[in-house]
This record gives C-alpha cells, structure tokens and sequence, in this order.
C-alpha cells in the first residue's frame, strides 16, 4: 500500500532521529507489511532508495534500488569504506526541490538482514554509483540528512526553500506528510488527484480489514 512520504520539518525530529534497531523474531510479519509498503511507495514516486522513518517507522529498514533490482536491508551496517572520495547530484524525496553535490565514498561494505534471502544475515560491497544511493539512506536511518554536511553558505543559500517545505509549499507529485506545530498533528500535501488516489486506497484497505475480521468472527 502506497503511504505518504515524511516531509522535512523544523519543528518535528522523526527524520533526526536514529531509528532503533528492528527486532526480527518479534516483528517478522509487521516489518514483511513495511516492506511491502515501501517497495509500493518507492514504485509510485520513481525514487532510487526509501528509509523506513522517511514513512513515519522507527524501523531500521530501508530498501535501495540497483537498476532493475530492489534489495531490501534490515538493520544496515556500513563495516568498510574503500576508494576515493566521490562528488554526485543528490536529492531526497523528503527535501523536495533541493538537490547538492554531496561527496560519498566510492566503495562501502554492508552487513544486514535480508528478508528476500529467508532473512538470513547477507554482506555485500557496493560500488559506485549504487553505493551512494546505500550511503544515503543508511544516513536517513541514522538521523542524518545530506543537508547536514552543507557549508554555511550553502545552508543559508536553501533556508527559504526548507521553510517552504515544512509549510507544505512545495510541488510534488506524490502524497507527502508535513508535521503542523499549530495543530500537532500530521497533514497530506500533494497534487489532488494523487491525494484522492490515497483516499480511495486507504478507504479500500479499511473496508477489506473488516471483512476479514467479519471471517474470523
């Protein structure tokens, strides 16, 4: 099920805060429903990669995509960095309109669950470009965004467009989730026909969870 996408706000710290460590004996089924949410998330927007706080979850979850294939990581380490310093365009889906050359590293080792491997522990080493995409999101599951290594200049340069973000002033064409301080509570942003499309799936989604208690009763 497609779900909204956390917006950066300065007032709310779930895109700042570290996500905890999944526990994969306890919370196998709940996080397979994650998965699959992120996987149909990141399908409807095009992106290269999803962390699982960028869905409002405290899951140490993310899942990346290497061309046509779609690796899932539960509980990412980075154990090894290799290679040179690499420059390249960056963007994130919950900085919407803002883009910066961020430098990665050009070769990183990854231990992590792998819930498509019968959920067995799997290391792999990524390459430039697709360690960058890896990089990004483990950052995101660490509280970090690419903003962070910004010089000053750069930080004040896009202080205007994070302001218009966290107002939900933004075009987008996905449904994104902005946190209201006045009102404490979350709002969906985003173009209308996306926003109805959401409705009308989140409304299906209720209706077929009834049903299926009605089977059960």
């Amino acid at each position: 099920m497609i779900q909204p996408i956390v917006l950066y706000s300065s007032n709310h710290n779930i895109l700042r805060t570290k996500t905890k460590h999944s526990e994969i004996e306890k919370e196998r089924e709940e996080l397979q429903k994650l998965i699959l949410d992120m996987k149909d998330t990141l399908e409807s927007v095009g992106g290269l990669g999803l962390a699982a706080n960028q869905l409002g979850r405290n899951e140490s979850v993310c899942i990346v995509k290497f061309g046509e294939e779609t690796i899932t990581m539960v509980n990412p380490i980075i154990t090894g960095r290799q290679g040179e310093t690499k420059t390249s365009i960056e963007g994130c889906l919950s900085l919407p309109d803002i883009t910066a050359k961020v430098e990665r590293d050009e070769i990183v080792s990854v231990k992590f669950i792998n819930p498509d491997k019968d959920w067995q522990e799997t290391e792999m080493v990524v390459e430039f470009p697709n360690s960058v995409v890896v990089q990004h999101e483990i950052d995101h599951l660490n509280g970090r965004l690419m903003t962070d290594d910004f010089s000053p200049m750069q930080k004040n340069l896009i202080q205007t467009k994070l302001k218009r973000v966290s107002r939900g002033n933004v075009d987008i064409n996905y449904v994104g989730m902005i946190w209201r301080d006045s009102q404490r509570s979350w709002s969906l942003v985003g173009p209308m026909h996306k926003l109805m499309q959401f409705y009308s799936q989140f409304q299906k989604e209720e209706e077929n969870s009834i049903e299926e208690i009605d089977k059960k009763e």
